[in-house]
């Protein structure tokens, strides 16, 4: 599966990590916690509610269950002009 990044977590993570979840998948959630073990330098924001996931181009709850063709992406709440 493909875990993209967008803002201060693409500086923390990078842009795009490869991973290969369990052969049942996992929830948004559990994915996050995943995250969170393995960057410990972007957990707190990883656990941030305004931190939205997308799965195929729809933005999903933390009860989604992803595969691994599944096509994640985390972003930050966004500001600017």
């Amino acid at each position: 599966m493909k875990v993209r990044f967008f803002g201060s977590l693409s500086d923390r993570i990078g842009r795009e990590i490869e991973l290969t979840p369990p052969a049942a998948g996992c929830t948004i959630a559990e994915l996050r916690r995943s995250l969170a073990e393995a960057y410990p330098g972007a957990a707190a924001e990883l656990a941030r509610p305004t931190v939205r996931a997308c799965v195929d181009d729809v933005i999903v709850p933390d009860t989604y269950l992803v595969s691994a063709q599944s096509r994640v992406a985390f972003f930050p709440p966004l500001s600017g002009g």
